[in-house]
């Protein structure tokens, strides 16, 4: 199709905004298009495509240039060049022929930059790289050394002129963020290669930038288009970085056919250097391997690194879930550097690989990196079917990382079930437990440890976890780490009953706080524990109706946002490595909407998934119309009333009425809104005020969470809350619109004026009864599905304040029976929610006061309360208890000893039980600042407590 006939699918406004972006010629255009893109649907982003892509000359193009001196990291229009392999070499090498003697000084240079390197000598190192830019302009292969001397600065110091580079170079551009990422020490690169394999593909407005991104953690191209589309692009960066890539990928293409090419990739990566680079890492840490496999592609252009990455690219990536078959050339080299090497070989001692640099096979026998692909590799090449020896696995565990991310899942399942030895078994069903997606591997570990609990443990999995705690503490992670409360769930005979989860789960963290030394478990062992309570006192059976499921909404934040989120949360203040001064909040505002919009809409995972399987195709319809319709036709009392025709006639014709207003609903209404539903209920891209302090109150966590801990770990979590905070502001919108219905569903009209007139004149009665029982059963099963819109419990319910009162009232007469403070000494205004961990805090100090009142405070009088919202500073909430003293007990004695506890240290105050509960509060308080402990006194015969809690919204 022509320009012009693209241009014709475009509507009006978008071709005028279209033809002055690109008749501007100073400036980006890149921004302008992306807005412009953003408001598009698919067919009309694809006519964009075509245009952008034309050969017509526009005057927002940039042409490449081959020594660039700005840097040349951020997207600007540059028409794609669909051309084959051996044309885009033929360009790079007329590029090459006309700067050889510019590009050979260049390779000298970065010679001497990495002699430097080598020789421990950053600062004259630094100085190459400054004279380097200045004389042959700027390269991503310069900006890889940059980054990494920035990464490789003792830790809390700071080197100005590299900083200064880094913001010239653009901090907050795709391609040097994810540079940052993927060489950061802190970083899992597993998790930041998929996050910039997966950076969202927009056509002509971010493809260069992409590709580039791309350098840093998978240089090999996957086939030959692939390598002429990666070069095309490259080699727009400058000509030397499409060199180098070249020389990487020489395998699909013959080098020698293209002789200045040649000359020049002979030039780069000097084979003696390369053991030097290599033993800038400490050998003796287990760490360095890791380090050096991060930053292996800043001397991409070095033979011997090439040969690495062949191993570990392909066989030690949690990006895809089988290695794909390696060109012969890759797959030949890969064996010579590897050999035969078997599991034992990885475990015994000597050198496992074959290539004979002294220096990395240290680094291997040290580290994890290597081994984890060899292992995987052999997997792979044996499809499973050797088996293991128990002892090396259970080493190999020890001395490997990432598995359960990495393994190949048909050759594990294969091999899991040739496996005679159940622990080995069990070993191996652990490693597919999160990488398969098969509901049989699931099963069959499910099987195996209800089996092995039952025959060496009692039926206890905390008691099995415990058991492999000291001779096999790796498998015993493993299964912490699988047994969620979704995992549980399933394990029927282990937990047998639905309260049976929560104990279990929370019993799982106690012994991770004990195994490691972590009293984080400790507190989330305690949530899980009140959340139980809550959901007892409630009494509430949750199906689950409306959900996300976790573990895939963390797994797509890991592959689409974790570049934006770690770009907002390091590239922030003065931009120096290591300082967290402020969070850029208009990224994480941008990386929330983004990511709640994909929580609600996302087909796979999000809620508009379980409203299509679990509501609009199952339960909303037989609930509403069969349940309703087939139970009053089914009562024989109304029997009388359809054997009268006329009756039954228009019976029938209210049922087709009632079913198509059901159906309407469904196919209407019960959507997230987009173009195709524009009636969907579910608006995630709509922000009203109440939204928006929801929205604020989690850039603000996240922000606060990470100038706190300047760890990303766990963030993945707090979204999740967040999101579900946000989509019961929307899902409110379902309930009041079913409200809504109860009128019109019901039809009243036509029930009173033709269907009970259409009886007989002896069943007048019973049809107003029919009619009257029609209405109520609606109204009924209206009230219930009212429950089905919110956030379900097991995330994290709400709790109301009244509700959280009552499950500690619930806890204490678990051990004094007769305590009854009285409904009727509430004295609240109004009936206060709360959302998300924060409940926690508020039931653990009211757990602690009410327990005291029920020890010490007359049982036979109320405990008097008020709760209360107050906005005067901000928005707290207020709690008032008074509870009565004993007869037998002199007020003033009383006093004496709660000003005695409140003076006495609280330090230790968890560590024992009696009369500890004032210090346990005044230690919360010290603890959370979010909690005040404003009163605890005698007034008259009464003691007074007032708690304030500062909310966040």
């Amino acid at each position: 199709m022509s320009r012009f006939a693209e241009l014709k699918r475009l509507d009006k406004k978008t071709r005028n905004k279209l033809r002055a972006i690109l008749s501007i010629a100073e400036g980006n255009a890149i921004p302008g298009l992306a807005d412009l893109r953003g408001a598009l649907g698919k067919d009309q982003s694809s006519a964009l495509d075509v245009i952008l892509n034309s050969r017509t000359p526009l005057k927002a193009v940039r042409t490449s240039t081959p020594f660039p001196k700005n840097p040349p990291f951020v997207d600007t229009l540059q028409p794609a060049r669909v051309i084959g392999l051996d044309e885009m070499l033929s360009v790079i090498e007329v590029g090459v022929v006309s700067h050889k003697e510019r590009l050979a000084r260049l390779a000298a240079q970065l010679h001497a930059i990495d002699q430097l390197y080598a020789e421990r000598n950053k600062e004259a190192c630094l100085d190459g790289i400054i004279a380097a830019i200045q004389s042959e302009g700027w390269s991503h292969a310069l900006l890889r050394r940059v980054v990494l001397i920035r990464e490789n600065q003792p830790k809390g110091t700071v080197d100005e002129r590299v900083e200064t580079l880094v913001r010239q170079a653009g901090i907050k551009n795709v391609p040097v963020a994810s540079l940052i990422h993927a060489y950061s020490l802190d970083q899992n690169i597993l998790t930041i290669k998929r996050s910039i394999l997966n950076i969202a593909d927009r056509g002509t407005i971010n493809r260069y930038t992409r590709a580039i991104s791309r350098l840093s953690v998978q240089p090999f191209a996957a086939s030959v288009q692939d390598l002429a589309q990666f070069l095309s692009e490259v080699e727009r960066c400058s000509l030397m970085d499409a060199v180098i890539l070249a020389k990487f990928n020489a395998h699909l293409f013959e080098l020698g056919d293209y002789p200045a090419l040649s000359e020049i990739a002979a030039a780069l990566g000097q084979a003696e250097l390369f053991e030097p680079l290599v033993a800038t890492y400490e050998r003796d840490n287990v760490e360095s391997e890791y380090a050096l496999f991060k930053h292996s592609t800043a001397w991409m252009e070095y033979d011997p690194i090439r040969r690495y990455r062949i191993l570990i690219d392909n066989y030690y990536d949690a990006s895809r879930d089988e290695a794909a078959e390696l060109p012969p050339a890759l797959a030949e080299q890969l064996r010579a550097w590897v050999g035969e090497a078997t599991p034992h070989d990885l475990i015994s001692g000597p050198p496992f690989t074959k290539h004979g640099y002294q220096a990395l096979a240290e680094l291997e026998l040290s580290g994890t990196a290597t081994r984890s692909a060899l292992f995987n590799y052999w997997l792979t090449e044996s499809e499973g079917q050797i088996g293991f020896e128990k002892e090396d696995l259970l080493k190999l565990m020890g001395v490997t990382r990432d598995l359960a991310r990495t393994v190949p899942i048909r050759a594990v399942r294969t091999a899991a079930k040739l496996a005679k030895d159940s622990l080995v078994r069990l070993i191996l069903l652990l490693l597919l437990a999160k990488r398969s997606k098969n509901e049989l591997d699931s099963f069959l570990l499910r099987k195996l440890l209800e089996d092995t609990a039952f025959k060496y443990h009692d039926g206890s999995l905390v008691e099995l976890v415990k058991s492999y705690e000291k001779s096999h503490p790796y498998v015993a992670e493993y299964i912490y780490d699988i047994a969620t409360e979704d995992f549980l769930a399933k394990l029927t005979r282990l937990a047998p009953h639905r309260s049976d989860i929560p104990e279990i789960r929370a019993s799982l963290h106690e012994w991770m706080a004990s195994f490691t030394g972590d009293e984080h478990f400790l507190q989330r062992a305690r949530a899980v524990r009140i959340d139980h309570q809550i959901n007892r006192v409630r009494n509430e059976i949750d199906d689950h109706r409306i959900y996300v499921d976790p573990s895939r909404f963390a797994s797509w934040i890991e592959d689409e946002m974790m570049i934006e989120l770690n770009n907002a949360l390091t590239s922030t203040g003065s931009g120096k490595k290591g300082v967290a001064v402020t969070c850029d909040e208009t990224m994480l505002h941008l990386v929330m909407t983004q990511s709640y919009n994909s929580f609600c809409s996302n087909a796979v995972f999000g809620i508009a998934s379980y409203l299509g399987r679990r509501i609009r195709h199952g339960t909303f319809h037989g609930h509403l119309y069969s349940s309703v319709v087939n139970a009053l036709q089914a009562n024989p009392k109304f029997e009388p009333l359809f054997e009268h025709a006329p009756f039954a006639a228009k019976w029938e014709a209210w049922k087709d009425a009632y079913n198509k207003a059901v159906q309407t609903i469904i196919a209407e209404r019960l959507h997230v809104h987009s173009k195709s539903k524009p009636h969907g209920l579910l608006t995630p891209e709509v922000y009203w005020p109440a939204k928006q302090e929801v929205l604020s109150a989690a850039v603000k966590v996240i922000s606060s969470n990470y100038t706190e801990t300047t760890s990303i770990a766990g963030i993945d979590q707090t979204m999740i809350d967040y999101c579900w905070r946000l989509a019961e502001l929307d899902l409110v919108a379902v309930t009041r619109y079913l409200r809504a219905q109860q009128t019109p569903l019901k039809n009243e009209k036509f029930l009173l004026q033709e269907l009970v007139p259409a009886a007989a004149p002896s069943g007048a009665r019973l049809a107003d009864s029919f009619r009257r029982e029609l209405q109520l059963s609606i109204d009924r099963k209206l009230a219930a599905m009212f429950g089905w819109f919110k956030r379900p419990s097991i995330v994290a319910p709400i709790a109301t304040v009244s509700l959280l009162f009552a499950a500690t009232v619930a806890e204490v007469k678990d051990s004094i029976p007769d305590f009854d403070p009285q409904a009727g000494a509430d004295s609240s205004k109004e009936e206060i929610e709360l959302v998300g961990d924060f409940y926690h805090l508020i039931y653990d100090s009211f757990a602690i006061a009410v327990r005291n009142a029920a020890k010490y405070a007359d049982r036979s009088q109320p405990l008097r309360r008020n709760f209360e919202i107050v906005r005067d500073k901000g928005k707290r909430l207020v709690v008032d208890f008074s509870s009565t003293i004993l007869p037998a007990d002199d007020p003033a004695d009383v006093s004496a000893d709660i000003e005695a506890r409140k003076q006495a240290d609280f330090m230790d105050a968890n560590m024992y039980e009696d009369k500890s509960g004032i210090s346990k509060l005044l230690l919360l308080a010290h603890n959370r600042r979010e909690f005040v402990l404003d009163r605890y006194e005698v007034v008259g015969n009464e003691v007074r407590v007032r708690f304030i809690y500062a909310l966040e919204h």
